[in-house]
C-alpha cells in the first residue's frame, strides 16, 4: 500500500533554485510506494519558479503534489543577523497555514535529501511539539557563543538539547493547541543571534523530541565534530559513526555550494545536480567561486568518503 508523507519547504526569491534541488533530490531518494504532499510557502518573486518546480516533480512522481501558500506578513518586522533574511520565520507560521493537517516535516531548502523519510514520519510525536537533531551550538567550545549572549538564562540547562531548526518533525495540533502566536511575534523582534531557532528551543524546552543525527548533517563539520558528538555525550558513538558515513539529509548550513564549489561536501551537491538534465541549468556557473574555505584539514576531508 502507497503512504504519503507532508513536507513544507519555505523560502524567498534568493532560495527557489536550491528549493527545485532540493524537491527534487527529496523525491528521487523516496521508497518507490512512498508518495510527498510537498508544500511551499515563498513570496511573490520565489513564486515565479514554482511553475519550473511543479514540473521538476510530476517527472519524477506523478503522485507526489505540489500546493503553494503565500508566505505571510506575520514576521515582517522580525530581527535579521548573520545575512539570514526574515523568511526564516516563515516556518513559525506553517500550524496556521495549514490548519488541515496536523504534523508535517519541515525541512530548509540548503539540503541535498539521500534517503526516504519515512523513519521520520512514523515517529511518535503525541507529547512533542517538535522534532529536531541536536546541532553543533552543542559542544562546549560553541555553545559559549551562546552563553555570552544577554538571553542565555533562557537556554539555561539546554546544552546538549539544542536543536537544529534546519529538519523539524513539527505537530501542528499540539503548536495550535499550545497558542504560541503573540509570543513567537514579540521574540522575533528581539535581538536572537539564531533567531526563530533560539525562539524555538526556548518555548518548546521540555516537549521536544531528538531525531538521529544522520537526518541533518551540517556539510562544514569534520570527522572530530563528529567524534566530539561521541565524547562529549551528545550522540552515541554509533549515532556519531553512522552520520559521518551514511548522512541522509545532508545541510548546508554555511556558505552554499551554488555560491562557491569550494565549500565543505560542495561535489556532493553539485555532483548530483549535473547528473539531472532539469536541475544543472538552473546556476549559471560563470559567476561561482571556487575557493577552499575550511583551511587544511578541510581539503584532506573533500577527497574522503562520507
Amino acid at each position: 500500500m502507497d503512504s504519503r508523507m507532508n513536507i513544507v519547504f519555505c523560502f524567498d526569491e534568493k532560495m527557489a533554485a536550491p528549493a527545485c534541488v532540493a524537491a527534487a533530490s527529496l523525491l528521487d531518494a523516496k521508497k518507490p510506494d512512498e508518495h510527498y504532499d510537498i508544500y511551499c510557502v515563498c513570496s511573490g518573486q520565489a513564486k515565479e519558479q514554482i511553475p519550473y518546480m511543479r514540473k521538476i516533480i510530476e517527472d519524477r512522481d506523478g503522485k507526489s503534489i505540489l500546493t503553494v501558500c503565500d508566505a505571510p506578513a506575520s514576521y515582517e518586522h522580525g530581527y535579521e543577523v548573520r545575512g539570514v533574511t526574515k523568511s526564516t520565520y516563515l516556518r513559525l507560521c506553517i500550524h496556521r497555514l495549514l490548519p488541515e493537517l496536523d504534523k508535517v516535516i519541515y525541512v530548509d531548502v540548503d539540503v541535498l535529501f539521500r534517503a526516504s523519510l519515512s523513519e521520520l514520519w512514523d515517529l511518535q510525536m503525541e507529547q512533542f511539539l517538535l522534532a529536531g537533531v541536536k546541532g553543533a551550538n552543542n559542544f562546549k567550545n560553541t555553545w559559549e557563543v551562546l552563553e555570552k549572549k544577554g538571553y542565555a538564562k533562557e537556554l539555561e540547562g539546554m546544552q546538549g538539547q539544542y536543536i537544529n531548526g534546519g529538519v523539524l518533525v513539527m505537530n501542528l495540533k499540539a503548536i495550535r493547541d499550545f497558542d504560541p502566536d503573540d509570543r513567537w511575534m514579540a521574540m522575533a523582534q528581539k535581538q536572537y543571534h539564531y533567531q526563530d531557532q533560539d525562539i524555538l528551543n526556548i518555548t518548546c524546552k521540555g516537549r521536544i523530541a531528538y531525531l538521529p543525527l544522520c537526518y541533518n548533517v551540517a556539510a562544514h563539520l569534520e570527522k572530530k565534530d563528529f567524534n566530539m558528538y561521541h565524547t562529549e555525550g551528545i550522540y552515541t558513538e554509533e549515532e556519531a559513526a553512522d552520520a559521518w558515513a551514511d548522512p541522509r539529509i545532508l545541510h548546508y548550513t554555511g556558505e552554499k555550494p551554488w555560491n562557491n564549489r569550494g565549500v565543505n561536501k560542495a561535489r556532493y551537491w553539485w555532483d548530483y545536480v549535473e547528473s539531472q538534465k532539469d536541475l544543472d541549468g538552473l546556476f549559471d556557473k560563470r559567476k561561482i567561486m571556487n575557493r577552499k574555505t575550511t583551511g587544511l584539514a578541510g581539503k584532506i576531508n573533500r577527497h574522503l568518503p562520507w
